[in-house]
């Protein structure tokens, strides 16, 4: 699953069904983050992320998370809310979009996969598509409940 913006975190809710082995967020953006509360806020239930958790520590699933470090519509501090929840389960790309980053990345970057994606070796961007992909290789090519059968 690759949730994208306004449906960023559905992926999150989507680990309910058996068939979801692989899991990115790419800028979920909701709720906005107009309140403190809704900047650390994951739009999704209680037993969603209940599922979420017991899936990744039963069956070895993993999120992957995608945010340029300026995206006002997705803040950092649901990343950092993300990395509490879901602990080594989840592993967060922030890619710098400051004013002085070294790859010209605009203030005002938002789609780490699509409208501000650069497909150039070395690019951040890229580097964040590679991963995705190399996610998608590992979780895809598991063997149903193989990391139960590890642990």
């Amino acid at each position: 699953v690759v949730g994208m913006c306004l449906t960023g975190n559905f992926g999150l809710a989507l680990m309910a069904d058996p068939s979801v082995m692989a899991d990115v967020l790419s800028q979920p953006s909701l709720p906005f983050g107009v309140t403190p509360s809704h900047r650390a806020a994951l739009h999704v239930s209680d037993a969603a992320l209940d599922t979420a958790r017991c899936r990744i520590r039963d069956e070895g699933l993993r999120v992957l998370a995608l945010r340029f470090t300026g995206d006002w519509m997705c803040p950092p501090e649901r990343f950092e809310r993300l990395r509490g929840e879901l602990g080594e389960g989840v592993e967060t790309i922030e890619i710098d979009s400051s004013a002085e980053n070294l790859h010209g990345i605009a203030r005002t970057a938002h789609s780490v996969l699509t409208r501000d994606f650069v497909d150039e070796d070395g690019h951040p961007t890229r580097a964040a598509l590679d991963r995705v992909l190399a996610l998608f290789e590992a979780q895809l090519r598991r063997v149903p409940n193989e990391a139960a059968a590890e642990g």
